[in-house]
Parts: C-alpha cells; structure tokens; sequence
C-alpha cells in the first residue's frame, strides 16, 4: 500500500549532510514530509545535484537513523548566517518513509 502525502511539519532532528565532493557537514532539519525536507547547514551546496542525508529522528521514544538521497530545490544564504537548503527525496526507503509519516502525521 502506498503511503499518501503527509503534512509539511516543524522538525528539530539533527544529522550530516554528504555533498557529491565528498564533504561533509552537520545540519539541523527545520520541516519535513513524505516528500521534501527542508534543512539548515553551515556552507552551502558547492555544486553537488544531489545530497545524502543521515539523520537522527527521534518520535514518540523510538530513535532510528534515517538515510536519503535527496536532489537539492533551493539553497538560500538566511538570516542566520546558515544555508537554508530544500531538498526533495530521490531515494528512500520505506520503513525510513513510514517513521516521517508517522512524525508528521502525529504533529500535523
């Protein structure tokens, strides 16, 4: 069974965001859904067209690393002197789906 589009939530989970150079850098998830996640990083993308992510979710007292590859919608220097950077998902897995789904749907 498909999993439906979900809420586009506040998210605070932290982890690393792997660029196509080979660097890499920490970032902080600030929205998430079934389909886009927004994050903020210290430098920007320098170029890669697309990006893994490696991230620690927590909800409701279970705790998993979630990993996606993602191709990169926007990357904006903020007011906070960060890389706002949209990216939507390219590669997922399912089990990795589902947990945002339940994330966004329980804080939506």
């Amino acid at each position: 069974m498909p999993i439906s589009h979900s809420p586009y939530v506040r998210c605070f989970w932290t982890g690393s965001l792997y660029l196509t150079n080979g660097k890499m850098m920490p970032m902080h998830c600030t929205h998430i859904s079934t389909k886009m996640i927004e994050v903020e990083t210290p430098e920007g993308l320098q170029g890669s067209k697309m990006v893994k992510l490696e991230i620690k979710a927590i909800h409701e007292g279970e705790t998993t690393t979630i990993k996606i590859l993602c191709d990169p919608q926007l990357d904006v220097f903020n007011e906070h002197n960060k890389h706002y950077i949209k990216l939507a998902y390219h590669t997922i897995s399912d089990k990795d789906l589902a947990f945002i789904k339940a994330f966004a749907d329980f804080h939506s």
